[in-house]
């Protein structure tokens, strides 16, 4: 793509925004040039329907919002960037509940005050790298912490622990509810809590999985990507 074209692409992104802004969404696909060749030729229809879902979607959050900060969050390249970063992330979607999670941290990035959007659009990162049922996994395990109320699992469909009597298809089941976790672990969105141990001793020693016994619990990040998707645990409601 040469210079020019990038232009035409960038001035396209910026025109998508303004409409969606004053809510002329009913335009899409968008508005001619070079990214209306891209969604038409490029991305499938069913695709596009995606795009759309997202864009009506934060076009009805961005109209919340004052002018002037429309006026800034369609001129500053960094929230564009994560403006175009949700759009590419809706149109992988697979379901709504999942384009509203990708809205809610487009606008909540876009609509805030702060001078480091960079640090913010980490967040758009980190729900990129997860899939559905992580995030189910990750909200699961938000909503009970701090509170004692309906059992969040119930709704997530838990395998019992492989054992030595299980058969194939369980431990399969097993394995892949367990990689889950281990992602979400991988990207700080869980901890381990080894509760208390005593100065010079070591939590108990757990033989199923070759480490020392833990809680699996939510971490401060992962409760901070549940409020940006708006799924706020509990205690941060």
């Amino acid at each position: 793509m040469s210079d020019k074209d990038n232009d035409a692409l960038d001035r396209n992104t910026r025109d998508v925004l303004a409409a969606v802004a004053k809510g002329a969404v009913g335009a899409v696909p968008f508005v001619g040039g070079i990214l209306s060749e891209i969604i038409s030729e490029i991305i499938p229809g069913q695709r596009q329907d995606r795009l759309v879902k997202y864009l009506r979607l934060l076009e009805q959050r961005l109209s919340q919002l004052e002018q002037d900060k429309i006026d800034r969050a369609i001129s500053d390249p960094e929230r564009i960037d994560l403006f175009e970063r949700g759009a590419h992330q809706a149109v992988r979607a697979t379901t709504d509940k999942r384009i509203a999670q990708i809205v809610e941290i487009v606008f909540n990035g876009m609509s805030r005050d702060d001078a480091d959007i960079v640090r913010r659009k980490r967040l758009a990162g980190l729900l990129d790298q997860l899939d559905n049922d992580e995030i189910a996994i990750l909200n699961a395990y938000g909503q009970s912490y701090g509170s004692a109320g309906s059992d969040p699992w119930t709704e997530i469909p838990r395998p019992a622990p492989a054992n030595m009597q299980s058969t194939t298809s369980e431990i399969d089941d097993d394995a892949l509810f367990n990689l889950g976790q281990e992602n979400l672990l991988r990207l700080g969105l869980l901890r381990r809590n080894f509760g208390t141990v005593k100065k010079g001793e070591y939590p108990p020693f757990d033989a199923k999985s070759g480490g020392f016994k833990a809680r699996m619990e939510i971490s401060y990040l992962g409760r901070l990507l549940l409020r940006e998707i708006g799924l706020p645990s509990p205690i941060d409601v």
